[in-house]
């Protein structure tokens, strides 16, 4: 019943979106290592907080706040500045502030986790600066509640996924069992050239539900398909984390190790192919 609970209040939250809400967090080029960018968002307000230098290379960082447009994905604002304020340990001294003291901006999203920031006289591509994960495919590990909703009806799965899986081609998934149906195996992988992640579940013989979708390191939306592989989207779904790595108990990738939170059942090579063969199924009908 908590399973259920959680699903539909996952779809209640989904459905009202018209569009995705970018990653909070710190934002940076990675080929311009040294500045960078803090975005957070609430509700439909974003505020920004970028670390950046001035024209004599002096560190100077700006604040811009405003309302973040869901329809075109765009955020727009000023690069405001507050000088002479409170050094550590000082008492308290107000800032002034100056608004438009770095000109114009705006930030232009393409996903959760990519975007356009663009400024007075240029632009730049900036993207969420991922440092606790081993990569996408680390946003997998930890304990996941998956939810699709058929025709109303919404199914739900919680997976924890604590172990890498590695196949004969080379290719390296996440590999999980169901949390309170240990016997139910799940492989997952991050693939770039569909920007999805795809998850597929063993639900019994010859059927599996499959996941593909989008999003980072704390939800994900997408659409997922029960049934044989190959069977058509089912209907909407989405991921939502419920446990870190960290909480879930796994160790660093070199060496997978998991704690009571986590009640593994071993599950066989033909079922892990099987797995597998599902994900590149699904990855190569949707490229």
């Amino acid at each position: 019943m908590k399973r259920l609970i959680v699903a539909v209040v996952l779809f209640v939250a989904s459905s009202v979106a018209s569009a995705f809400t970018p990653s909070s967090g710190f934002w940076y080029n990675p080929s311009e290592s040294g500045r960078g960018f803090n975005i957070e968002i609430q509700n439909n307000v974003m505020a920004v907080a970028s670390y950046v230098y001035d024209q004599h290379g002096n560190p100077i960082w700006y604040t811009s706040d405003g309302i973040y447009n869901e329809a075109t994905q765009t955020f727009t604002g000023t690069f405001d500045s507050a000088v002479g304020g409170q050094c550590l340990g000082c008492s308290y001294v107000r800032p002034v502030l100056t608004s438009g003291a770095g000109g114009p901006m705006q930030i232009v999203f393409t996903s959760f986790e990519t975007a356009t920031l663009y400024f007075q006289g240029g632009s730049t591509p900036i993207q969420h600066f991922n440092f606790g994960y081993n990569g996408k495919n680390g946003y997998l590990l930890g304990e996941w509640a998956f939810s699709v909703n058929v025709q109303g009806a919404v199914n739900g799965q919680w997976i924890n996924f604590d172990r890498y899986y590695t196949a004969t081609d080379g290719t390296v998934y996440v590999q999980g069992n169901g949390d309170g149906v240990p016997s139910t195996t799940a492989l997952g992988l991050y693939n770039p050239s569909l920007d999805a992640f795809v998850v597929v579940t063993q639900d019994g013989a010859g059927s599996h539900t499959t996941y593909d979708l989008t999003g980072d390191n704390s939800r994900m939306f997408g659409a997922a398909s029960i049934g044989p592989t190959g069977a058509p989207p089912s209907g909407p779904a989405v991921g939502s984390r419920i446990l870190t790595p960290s909480e879930l108990g796994v160790t660093a990738p070199a060496g997978m190790t998991v704690n009571a939170k986590s009640i593994q059942v071993a599950p066989s090579i033909a079922v892990l192919q099987q797995l597998e063969q599902a994900i590149q199924a699904h990855i190569r009908s949707n490229q």
